[in-house]
């Protein structure tokens, strides 16, 4: 019998909680900006501030999802847009993390959305070929 392990992705810090303020586009790069910093993932569990950068971006595979108000169980109402869309529309904006998915060039961030008058549940899917660097300032 084959078994084969397969560990988690486990990056030094988590952006759990954290509010997301803005995200700095150039070209294929973006920085997500933190107005709370980021939290080391192995003791003392400290928090640093520092931004989280994403390398050669494929836009074409880059989502937000905005669905319901409160995130309650049953039916719900959602727009599925580009990123670069969101960045637009959204110029100003807050985004609490509440949970952080890493696949095979994708990162996730699912939490909750507030701004241009709109409050709702929001998942953010950042598929990138290139890297993603954590910045402590």
């Amino acid at each position: 019998m084959r078994r084969t392990i397969h560990n988690n992705i486990n990056p030094p810090y988590s952006l759990h909680d954290m509010s997301i303020t803005a995200f700095d586009v150039a070209e294929d790069k973006i920085t997500m900006r933190s107005d709370t910093g980021m939290v080391e993932t192995v003791p003392p569990y400290a928090q640093v501030d520092g931004c989280v950068e994403f390398y050669d971006v494929q836009w074409d595979f880059s989502f937000v999802y905005l669905l319901s108000a409160t995130g309650n169980v049953g039916k719900f109402d959602g727009e599925k847009m580009f990123l670069k869309d969101f960045i637009e529309r959204f110029p100003v904006f807050g985004f609490s993390i509440m949970d952080e998915t890493f696949g095979y060039n994708m990162t996730k961030y699912n939490g909750f959305l507030s701004g241009n008058r709109e409050f709702c549940e929001c998942i953010i899917e950042i598929y990138h070929e290139g890297d993603r660097v954590f910045v402590e300032s």
